[in-house]
């Protein structure tokens, strides 16, 4: 689903995390993908941001991406 999907599909609320980019708690990947950032983490001596795949909206529940959505975008990214 797309960022314009989500607009014309989901609540206003969606609409407007969406809208803050990147940069947001929750943003678009380019992949397509609508992902959490929920926060910093170390692994192996590395740091950096750990995302999370969001299936259904925190606002009003409408289902954003599905598992095949998700596992099909996941495969395309490098």
């Amino acid at each position: 689903m797309t960022l314009e999907d989500v607009a014309g599909a989901c609540c206003e609320d969606m609409e407007t995390c969406l809208a803050g980019g990147p940069e947001a708690a929750l943003f678009e990947h380019e992949s397509g993908l609508i992902l959490l950032n929920a926060g910093r983490v170390e692994q192996d001596g590395e740091e950096g941001n750990l995302f999370l795949t969001v299936q259904f909206c925190p606002f009003c529940g409408t289902e954003l991406q599905t598992d095949d959505d998700i596992d099909a975008a996941l495969e395309a990214v490098d």
